[in-house]
C-alpha cells in the first residue's frame, strides 16, 4: 500500500499539467470547455503511453547493457557506479519532463527500471546510495519544517485538529474495510496495525502540494494548511502504532517483535 501511495503521487503530479490548464479557462461555451478539457486529457494520456512504452524499450534493450557496463568499470570504485546512476535519473526526468509529465514520475520510473534487474543490482545499488538517500531525506524534512509556522498553528489550532482527526479516522477506517476483505480470518488483528501505520498523511503530500501551490491551483493558506495537518498526523503516528500493537498484537508476537 506504501508504494501504491508513492505511484499515486507520480500519477498526481502527472495530470498536474492538465489542472493547470484547466484552471486558466476563458468564458466560453460549456461545449466548448468540455471539449477542451477531454482534449487536455488526451493529451496527458498520450504523454503517459509514451513513456510508460519508453520505458519498456529501455528495459528491454538499455537497462541491462549499461548496468553491466557500470559494473565492470565500477569494480573497487563507488564513485564510477554512482555517477552512472545519477545520469540514468536524470535522463529518465528529463525524457518525462519533455512529455509534459512531471520529473518526479521520471525519477520513480528510473528507480522502478533499475530494481527490475534484479535484486542482486537492487542491493549493490542501495548500498551506495543509502547515505545520499538519508542525507536528502534529513534536508527534505528540514524544509518542510521552515515552512510549517507556529504561530499558524496556535492561530488555526481548532481547525487544525479537526481536520487532522478527521483525515487520520477517514483512513483508519478505510484501510480496516479493505484489509478486512484481503487477509485471513486467523490473521485479522493484523488489519489493525496495519491500518494505524497508514492512518497518517504520507509525507508525499509536501511534494503535491508543494507543486500545486507554485502552479497557483491552490492557495499559500491551502498549503499551508495542507502541511500543518500532514506534521500532526505524522507526530499523532507513533502513538497510534504503540497503541495498535499493544491492543492487538498477541503477547509472544509482542515480545518477539520488541
Amino acid at each position: 500500500m506504501l508504494v501504491m501511495q508513492d505511484v499515486q503521487l507520480g500519477l498526481f503530479i502527472a495530470v498536474m499539467p492538465t489542472l493547470i490548464q484547466v484552471g486558466v479557462s476563458t468564458h466560453s461555451s460549456i461545449f466548448k470547455e468540455i471539449l477542451r478539457i477531454l482534449i487536455l486529457i488526451g493529451q496527458i494520456l498520450f504523454s503517459l503511453a509514451a513513456v510508460f512504452l519508453l520505458c519498456l524499450v529501455i528495459k528491454t534493450y538499455l537497462t541491462g547493457p549499461y548496468h553491466r557496463k557500470l559494473h565492470t568499470e565500477s569494480k573497487g570504485n563507488k564513485e564510477i557506479l554512482i555517477l552512472g546512476i545519477t545520469a540514468f535519473i536524470f535522463l529518465m526526468l528529463t525524457i518525462t519532463e519533455l512529455l509534459d509529465v512531471s520529473m518526479e514520475l521520471g525519477c520513480f520510473l528510473a528507480g522502478a527500471l533499475i530494481s527490475s534487474q534484479g535484486h542482486m543490482v537492487t542491493e549493490e545499488i542501495m548500498s551506495c546510495i543509502e547515505p545520499i538517500r538519508d542525507f536528502l531525506a534529513i534536508i527534505f524534512f528540514a524544509s518542510i519544517g521552515l515552512h510549517v509556522f507556529p504561530t499558524f498553528v496556535i492561530y488555526e489550532l481548532t481547525v487544525l485538529l479537526f481536520l487532522t482527526l478527521s483525515v487520520v479516522i477517514m483512513k483508519f477506517v478505510l484501510a480496516v474495510l479493505v484489509l478486512s476483505l484481503i487477509l485471513p480470518k486467523t490473521s485479522q488483528y493484523i488489519k489493525w496495525i496495519v491500518s494505524a501505520g497508514l492512518a497518517q498523511v504520507s509525507e508525499f503530500s509536501f511534494v503535491l502540494g508543494s507543486r500545486a501551490c507554485r502552479a497557483g491551483i491552490i492557495s499559500r493558506e491551502v498549503y499551508l494548511l495542507i502541511l500543518s495537518v500532514t506534521t500532526l498526523s505524522l507526530l499523532l503516528a507513533p502513538a497510534l502504532w504503540r497503541a495498535a500493537i499493544m491492543k492487538c498484537v498477541p503477547r509472544p508476537e509482542r515480545c518477539s517483535s520488541t
